[in-house]
């Protein structure tokens, strides 16, 4: 039988939008499950606010180790409806003792970061 660890990790920054429109009501967070060296980094959305917005996001994933780097980078647009969450991608990745893995997802209004979360995991936590 494996053991399941489920990680949460959210560090939500909401940066003001432009001039005097205020903050957008919205949150990122970084969500990792993880089976001992097995990781499935999921990267969210969260709307607080009472209107659809519709946003772009780009969600970047690097491990460093004894093989090299890797990274991939998935990105797109995407409409949140009010009071909602939705999950944006994921992404699968195997650590090893000595790997780190940097994960970073950035929401995006017009070209100004309105929300962001990261992630940083080492290997060496087993």
């Amino acid at each position: 039988m494996h053991a399941k660890l489920v990680v949460l990790v959210v560090m939500c920054f909401t940066l003001n939008a432009v001039g005097g429109m205020g903050q957008l009501p919205v949150e990122a967070s970084i969500v990792i499950e993880s089976e001992v060296q097995n990781h499935l980094l999921k990267a969210n959305v969260k709307n607080i606010g009472s209107n659809a917005l519709t946003l772009r996001y780009i969600f970047v994933v690097t491990k460093n180790g004894v093989a090299g780097t890797s990274k991939t980078t998935q990105k797109g647009t995407f409409t949140v409806l009010e009071k909602n969450i939705s999950s944006l991608s994921e992404s699968r990745i195997n650590l090893r003792k000595g790997d780190k893995l940097m994960a970073k997802l950035l929401i995006y209004q017009d070209n100004m970061i309105v929300a962001q979360d990261s992630v940083v995991f080492h290997g060496d936590n087993y």
